[in-house]
């Protein structure tokens, strides 16, 4: 134990001894008494606060220092700023935000345009162009591995580079009159495509009066002013002209009577305009006929002349055909 000095003694007694010293409200005055160390231990308890110690040791030029562990059992109220500049800072309560409530099940807190913490759902308080610019520089991609959900409208201004599936259901997708769509890979349409504006071939050009698309063996389609003529031959006695007949010509080889027939147009709609030749190659005789409801008109016959013989239908209307050429009736 430590000791302490007396007038009398020279040598130290121990701190369990009395204490002489003065009582000046005794009687009478200033009286010599004696004090129990454990009795002045337990007037410092009784009368001295943590608040006396601050106000007398903690000037705004002397810090404290605490090394120990701080147990708080009650409110902790702070009006200035709480730094913390090291270490470990364990929350093992529940916390509270700037409006003094809890938070929800996976709320986190968010500052608000005053700097104040307050739970949320993560984007309460900030738009999709404020988390850019926080997460998103030239350095850091933003990589979205679930489903994004459009239900306004999306203009990008950069590029976008998409590699997985794209689906867009409902709504509508724009691009200006400045804007372009570049497709590198196939375009599948499960349904129809309604093109308002122009459009271009694979050569970047725009088509002409009257041109189509016509596909090449790559499939690149340029605009054309005539389609390739198919040719067709058959050695069958009933020839129904299909689609893929326009344009083209039709050689009969049967030798024996064959009749081409001319479909309606609910059946197959020809383009207006449309032209097929005839070849009566084989030795029977070919005969144009139009399916009931079909008119076709000629000027000497519908039948082809003879062996080796050529004739040409035009389609004028939607059910009506014109033939000419080298016929007999």
């Amino acid at each position: 134990m430590a000791r302490i000095s007396t007038y009398e003694n020279s040598s130290p007694v121990l701190l369990t001894d009395k204490v002489i010293g003065t009582n000046v409200s005794g009687t009478p005055t200033n009286v010599t008494k004696n004090f129990l160390v454990s009795d002045l231990l337990t007037l410092f308890q009784s009368n001295i606060t943590l608040q006396n110690v601050l106000d007398a040791g903690n000037t705004a030029t002397q810090s404290i220092t605490l090394t120990g562990a701080i147990t708080q059992t009650g409110d902790f109220g702070i009006t200035g700023n709480l730094t913390q500049s090291g270490g470990a800072l364990t929350l093992g309560g529940t916390v509270k935000d700037f409006n003094g409530a809890l938070g929800n099940n996976g709320e986190t807190l968010v500052c608000n345009a005053s700097g104040q913490l307050v739970f949320g759902s993560g984007l309460t308080n900030q738009n999709l162009d404020q988390v850019l610019a926080i997460g998103n520089t030239a350095t850091n991609d933003i990589n979205l591995t679930g489903n994004i959900t459009q239900t306004g409208n999306y203009t990008p201004t950069g590029d976008i580079t998409h590699v997985g599936a794209y689906n867009f259901s409902g709504g509508q997708f724009t691009t200006t009159a400045t804007g372009t769509m570049v497709l590198g890979a196939a375009l599948t349409c499960n349904s129809s495509i309604s093109l308002t504006g122009t459009v271009k071939d694979y050569t970047d050009t725009l088509g002409g009066a009257n041109q189509f698309l016509v596909s090449d063996a790559s499939g690149q389609v340029t605009w054309q002013s005539t389609l390739p003529s198919p040719l067709a031959s058959s050695a069958l006695t009933v020839i129904n002209l299909a689609l893929s007949n326009a344009e083209g010509v039709v050689v009969a080889t049967a030798a024996t009577a064959t009749d081409v027939r001319i479909p309606t147009n609910a059946g197959i709609a020809f383009p207006i305009g449309t032209k097929i030749t005839i070849i009566q190659e084989g030795a029977g005789q070919v005969t144009i006929a139009p399916t009931a409801g079909v008119t076709l008109n000629s000027a000497v016959g519908a039948k082809l002349a003879a062996q080796k013989a050529v004739a040409h239908i035009v389609k004028t209307a939607t059910d009506t055909w014109y033939a000419y050429g080298n016929l007999t009736p």
